[in-house]
């Protein structure tokens, strides 16, 4: 019987961690969707290489996220890409992911982006909830197609 019970347990356990995120077909996404998140990311390294640290109108954008949207913050976050990375612009949607758990409320947009300093791929990653097409974070740039693999590698390294 305990051996039954710890097979059990075990099997649920594995079942669970098969993966934390799964990919969305992006032909599942809606254009609307899609464009939304496009315009936003253009828009914000568009306000970067022209220096421009005002705040972004025009998009839902969650409470959360508008705190950390403040024309301090852009100004830093656009100076550090950059000094880091120089001028971006966005090359295409490449990926959709959402997390498995809690499920079905945010995809993470993924974008490919050219870089003017650096030859190697970068992604910008952009939050977005499927309730009203809310933008969230996160918004990051990594050179992980995947958001969440990016997260697995820096918070559990080995």
């Amino acid at each position: 019987m305990k051996q039954n019970y710890l097979l059990l347990l075990l099997s649920l356990f594995l079942v669970n961690c098969n993966s934390r995120n799964s990919a969305v077909s992006l032909s599942s996404i809606g254009l609307e969707r899609k464009q939304i998140a496009q315009n936003f990311a253009e828009t914000f390294l568009k306000k970067c290489s022209n220096k421009d640290y005002s705040e972004i109108a025009g998009f839902n954008i969650s409470k959360r996220f508008q705190l950390k949207l403040s024309s301090d913050s852009i100004k830093k976050t656009c100076e550090r890409i950059d000094r880091i990375n120089g001028k971006g612009t966005v090359e295409k949607l490449v990926s959709v992911h959402t997390p498995n758990s809690p499920k079905n409320f945010l995809d993470v947009f993924n974008f490919k982006i050219k870089q003017e300093k650096i030859q190697r791929q970068y992604y910008l990653h952009l939050g977005m909830y499927r309730d009203q097409n809310y933008v969230e974070l996160p918004f990051y740039i990594s050179t992980d197609e995947n958001y969440y693999e990016t997260v697995r590698k820096k918070y559990y390294k080995k």
